[in-house]
């Protein structure tokens, strides 16, 4: 049987067949997975009943909240809350409670649609109404889902890598969740149509419940290729910035020069001259000359690339110019590329506290059922 951790009400819902009512979504959390049950009212009294009828001597560890006639609490939303929390009190002081002689009732099984001996096995965990339940959930998941992976993008238009990536992370940790529960689904599906020819569903209404299900599983592999894509994009931002630098870099040396960068950025050192030498030694340049020495230094002239080869001197200035705003512009982009990965840093680190604590948790619960099973093992010893 599934061990449950924990037990949640949420919301409520109006339904209108047979009649008018509410029913609370009952959120149950288990070891290894968590399912949704809708229950009633009445429901609720009716296992307060049985309970009552097996151990009259032995009270409850909470009331239940008592029915109201005049005025109903259908008419109240403010009533209707109230009674969900007081409902989730009740179904918590069971679980909670040192006796556990209500929690192995059948009756408190059935209540919450415990699987017994077959934990890992969903064919015959739904009923029609609890599989339609349980497809609309998974439906408003996948919508959350595509709501952050457009989040995401609209994050990342803006620069704000931190928001992005805990959006990444929360749609990947919803998306895993989702291909859960939809092999559970499906296998529900499967149970239900084992019970067509012993009066269950129909078949025209298996066919359009298994057509719910498929486009359902289209969503999902359409959403997990969405949620891998920030990553490729990234990617080929910094190939195209790479294959940026080194066109740019070939064009700068084919310009200027391969001993540009060599020599003293392009100006070779000067022995030290007299003092009452009046002539001054020119440096000689290794590059591109203009006016009446280009000339003379023709076979001393680089290579020139297709852009600068019909350029003249103001283009060339010009030329030169641009792809120094664009080395402006690389920088930019990597001092960029830096502040992401100094958020991407900072939400690892968040992550990595956020999972510390859980482990802390973990082992808070470990001792407290450390300390049940020496209670218990005590109480044993008293009774052997």
């Amino acid at each position: 049987m599934e061990a449950i951790q924990a037990i949640f009400i949420k919301d409520t819902e109006i339904r209108s067949t047979p009649k008018p009512h509410i029913v609370y979504k009952i959120e149950v959390h288990a070891a290894v997975r968590n399912w949704i049950v809708w229950k009633r009212y009445s429901e609720f009294y009716k296992l307060d009943s049985q309970f009552h009828t097996i151990f009259p001597k032995q009270p409850l560890p909470v009331k239940l909240p008592p029915k109201r006639y005049f005025p109903s609490t259908f008419s109240d939303m403010d009533k209707v809350e109230e009674r969900k929390r007081a409902l989730e009190t009740y179904l918590r002081g069971i679980l909670s409670s040192r006796d556990d002689r209500w929690r192995l009732t059948d009756v408190w099984r059935d209540f919450l649609s415990i699987p017994s001996g077959r934990s890992l096995d969903g064919t015959h965990a739904y009923t029609s109404e609890s599989w339609l339940d349980e497809y609309t959930t998974m439906s408003s998941t996948a919508r959350e889902i595509r709501s952050l992976i457009n989040r995401r993008s609209t994050h990342i238009a803006r620069n704000e890598i931190s928001a992005s990536h805990n959006c990444t992370v929360n749609a990947k940790k919803l998306l895993v969740n989702l291909s859960s529960r939809l092999s559970s689904l499906d296998a529900g599906l499967t149970g239900l149509a084992s019970h067509v020819n012993s009066g269950g569903l129909s078949e025209g209404e298996l066919r359009r419940r298994q057509d719910m299900l498929n486009t359902l599983k289209d969503e999902k592999d359409a959403l997990m290729r969405l949620a891998s894509t920030g990553r490729q994009d990234q990617d080929l931002f910094h190939k195209n910035t790479l294959e940026q630098k080194v066109a740019m870099s070939k064009d700068k040396k084919n310009l200027l020069g391969n001993n540009f960068y060599e020599e003293n950025y392009g100006f070779k050192e000067e022995s030290a001259q007299p003092m009452n030498d009046v002539s001054v030694k020119r440096s000689t340049t290794n590059g591109r000359a203009f006016g009446a020495a280009a000339v003379q230094r023709q076979k001393q002239l680089a290579k020139e690339s297709e852009v600068t080869r019909g350029l003249d001197n103001e283009g060339l200035l010009t030329h030169q110019q641009q792809l120094m705003e664009d080395q402006d512009d690389q920088v930019k982009q990597f001092s960029a590329i830096l502040a992401r990965q100094k958020q991407i840093g900072i939400g690892i680190g968040h992550e990595l506290e956020t999972q510390n604590q859980i482990l802390d948790e973990l082992d808070a619960d470990v001792d407290r059922t450390q300390t049940k099973l020496k209670f218990a093992n005590k109480k044993l010893q008293k009774i052997k």
